[in-house]
């Protein structure tokens, strides 16, 4: 996945967190198949942008959950 430079919590924060649970992190939207936070520019056909909640509640649940409630497209 791929951590919006325009993220809150902070990118560098969500970054360590994802990484933190096993997670990986790509440097460029490119590279990945899920956004997190808010993103204008151009990225893959297919990809979708999610909220950092999504991350958080994740976290917190302790496992992947659904995409459903937090798309933000």
């Amino acid at each position: 996945m791929f951590v919006s430079q325009h993220s809150q919590p902070p990118t560098q924060s969500l970054v360590e967190l994802i990484q933190l649970c096993g997670g990986t992190v790509c440097k460029t939207v490119r590279q990945a198949g899920i956004c997190i936070g808010r993103y204008s520019g151009r990225r893959p056909e297919g990809s979708r942008i999610l909220s950092e909640q999504w991350v958080l509640d994740s976290i917190t649940h302790l496992k992947q959950l659904s995409y459903d409630n937090y798309d933000l497209e």
